[in-house]
């Protein structure tokens, strides 16, 4: 799941190495072609980087609850936002500027690395690098290797970026999975709503969502969830199913501040059993 969406490529991009984004196994082994290919991906990725970011000045945003992020980077707690699978290509344009940390994997076939779109997850990688996004590229080593890393990674005080609902659906139900990787991180996990005014859908499993140009786009931040240290798979999926139901609201939230910016919200108390 990467920006190869903007280009109408998509593949896996976020569920949920470091220094470099492409895998010397995975480019052409003949140096020219090689360099070629760095070349053009890097060109690309950097007009991508531009255009998305005179696309982003027509977009009027409306955040709610930025405190609460001010207070966790303050108090330097780990953390992880949580945002549906629909709006993560939204978060592009609104929070490149907090050195998030996105989990990126692929299928491990020689098949899909020679396909276009593994060439335009590359470019989509190097987009968001870019953007100021920290990249976890699990696709160079083991899967379970780079969930390790990725939690890793948030303990060592970078903040992350998941989607719940993520990476193969069902669409708006949160898996354990996030609560666990919160639980090994000691991280807190912020719940993120999101709305558009105007949009554009597109027609995989989780309806991936584009703002259209000159419209509105409502972020509404949740409290921080400090997940239970219980991590028996009914404790987990019990706080999952509330981190939904907080999903739900905040996005019922947005959809408020798009159309009723008056509308009054009560926060309830963001702690799982």
């Amino acid at each position: 799941m990467v920006l190869a969406r903007i280009f109408f490529m998509r593949k896996n991009f976020l569920s949920l190495k470091f220094p470099n984004v492409i895998s010397d196994s995975m480019l052409p082994q003949n140096p020219v072609k090689r360099t070629i290919y760095r070349a053009v991906t890097s060109f690309l990725s950097t007009i991508a980087a531009i255009l998305l970011s005179i696309y982003q000045s027509t977009l009027e945003f409306i955040v709610e609850g930025e405190d609460h992020l001010r207070i966790l980077r303050t108090r330097k707690e780990n953390h992880i936002l949580a945002i549906w699978h629909t709006f993560v290509d939204g978060v592009v344009f609104c929070m490149h500027h907090r050195n998030l940390c996105i989990y990126s994997d692929h299928p491990r076939t020689e098949e899909y690395e020679k396909s276009a779109t593994h060439f335009f997850r590359e470019i989509g990688l190097k987009t968001l690098r870019a953007l100021g996004f920290d990249i976890l590229d699990a696709s160079m080593g083991k899967q379970s290797a780079g969930i390790m890393n990725f939690i890793k990674k948030i303990q060592s005080g970078t903040p992350a970026l998941v989607a719940p609902d993520g990476p193969n659906g069902p669409i708006y139900e949160a898996k354990p999975g996030v609560i666990y990787m919160a639980v090994k991180a000691k991280s807190a996990i912020v719940p993120v709503g999101a709305g558009f005014s105007r949009r554009i859908v597109g027609s995989n499993w989780d309806d991936v969502s584009f703002p259209l140009p000159f419209s509105r786009v409502a972020f509404v931040i949740g409290k921080p969830i400090y997940p239970s240290d219980d991590t028996s798979e009914e404790s987990l999926a019990s706080q999952a199913k509330m981190l939904e139901e907080e999903l739900d609201r905040l996005c019922f939230r947005a959809n408020d501040l798009l159309y009723k910016k008056s509308a009054r919200v009560v926060e309830p108390e963001a702690k799982l059993p």
